[in-house]
């Protein structure tokens, strides 16, 4: 738990805050905004942290960081420094202000301009700033975080439109590259026609050549000029020939281009085609829909009431699920599926509103853990990992709250005959650091 607010640090003084003078609520947001990992490994190889140089996962670095900045010491002091160094120049705009009205008005500035790292530090550590500035600079980059996934809602909604789009270019592209390959034959039936033409006119050229030594014996007459006459014409064809024989070569050339820009495009799109294929197949797989159901869905037919009514083909055997995190708004879905699969599920919902003490007993009394990394706060999702690692209770890490990955957890904790049972967390997709900001 956050510790209770110390209201002296809130009182307007002359001097700036320092990192570890600021409530410790405000070190995630600030590090978390002002820094990038990079960074944060930079500073610790540079004060010699061993452990943070090996961590391996960027939330691990960011959460030492954010331990760290709690009191005075090295990792502390080097965070202190590299952030007065980087936003010197909005430390002294900042400075100009001299009431709590002027601060805030200098950072509602900066915010409409984009400016929000160097103006958040310059604010939280100011002199005049109060514990209401602090809080108002805190609640904007809040929901700032939020605004990062605002365009996820309108992912499923796009993802039919791909596909219908990726088979549309897909006909498209096959159509289109069955017509290049009948305009590449056309052309190299005319190259082939240009060449022979070449050929003849090499025969030309040498029977020119015959010509000029003829021309060069023959005495002044009618026999001569006739010959210059027909030597003239030989030559303009030659020229002719030669311009059309160019222009047909690079012709081909840029359609050769084409046809390779076309089928690495047609490779690209059927790679893209297959992959979004494989993923709708698998969803519909996690949550039971067969072909037959799957096609009738927009006319609620019996086959597919029936498999959305039904259990699904897992079984939980009755083991108890503990969800920590997630959206509040999917937790009946949730509930649902886990009841689907013959399981009872209990939740946490992972932040504040819930006691750290409460998250305790509920993992205790769970059979398996399933943690969305995406709607979890830092604290409790590191004492989740750090309860199921040390009593290898079976615990899967999602990195999306989505109903889809929460089907996909589950199916995860079913053992199957040819697989080990789950002993400890896992993560499935990689795992993810929890958004410093948690979505409930």
């Amino acid at each position: 738990m956050a510790p209770p607010l110390d209201l002296k640090e809130f009182e307007q003084t002359k001097g700036r805050k320092r990192l570890w003078e600021l409530w410790h609520k405000y070190h995630c947001p600030i590090i978390g905004t002002c820094l990038e990992v990079d960074d944060l490994r930079r500073l610790a190889r540079k004060v010699g942290a061993t452990l943070l140089k090996e961590a391996p996962s960027d939330f691990e670095v960011h959460v030492s960081f954010v331990a760290a900045a709690e009191e005075k010491n090295a990792l502390s002091i080097a965070l202190q420094k590299e952030l007065e160094r980087r936003y010197a120049r909005s430390v002294k705009r900042f400075t100009a202000a001299k009431s709590s009205a002027a601060l805030l008005e200098l950072w509602q500035q900066a915010l409409a301009e984009g400016e929000v790292q160097g103006a958040f530090w310059a604010v939280m550590t100011h002199g005049l700033a109060d514990v209401s500035v602090r809080s108002r600079a805190y609640e904007d980059v809040h929901m700032l975080s939020h605004q990062i996934g605002a365009g996820l809602s309108a992912d499923l909604a796009a993802l039919a439109k791909a596909r219908k789009d990726l088979a549309r270019v897909r006909k498209e592209t096959e159509a289109e590259s069955k017509r290049q390959a009948r305009r590449m034959q056309a052309k190299l039936g005319e190259i082939e026609h240009l060449r022979e033409r070449v050929a003849h006119q090499e025969g030309i050229e040498r029977a020119y050549e015959e010509m000029r030594e003829r021309l060069h014996a023959l005495a002044e007459g009618h026999e001569l000029q006739a010959l210059r006459a027909r030597v003239a014409e030989l030559e303009s064809d030659n020229e002719r020939q030669g311009r059309r024989l160019a222009d047909a070569e690079l012709r081909a050339n840029a359609l050769e281009t084409a046809l390779g820009a076309a089928e690495a495009e047609v490779v690209e799109i059927t790679a893209c085609l297959n992959e979004q294929r494989r993923a709708c197949e698998a969803l519909e797989r996690l949550v039971g829909i067969d072909d037959e159901a799957a096609g009738c869905m927009e006319q609620e037919c019996d086959t597919y009431r029936e498999g959305r009514d039904g259990a699904l083909g897992l079984d939980l055997a009755g083991r108890r699920i503990l969800c920590v995190g997630g959206r509040s708004d999917l937790a009946p879905r949730y509930r649902d599926l886990v009841q689907r699969c013959n399981g009872e599920m209990i939740r946490h919902d992972g932040g504040l509103e819930d006691s750290q003490q409460r998250l305790q007993a509920a993992l205790a009394s769970a059979d398996a853990v399933i943690c969305p990394a995406d709607a979890v706060s830092h604290n409790a999702y590191s004492r989740t990992k750090r309860f199921c690692k040390r009593m290898g209770t079976p615990c899967v890490l999602v990195p999306r709250s989505s109903v889809g990955a929460f089907a996909e957890a589950l199916t995860a904790l079913v053992e199957q005959p040819h697989r080990q049972a789950l002993q400890g967390p896992v993560s499935l997709g990689g795992e993810r650091t929890p958004s410093p900001s948690r979505v409930v």
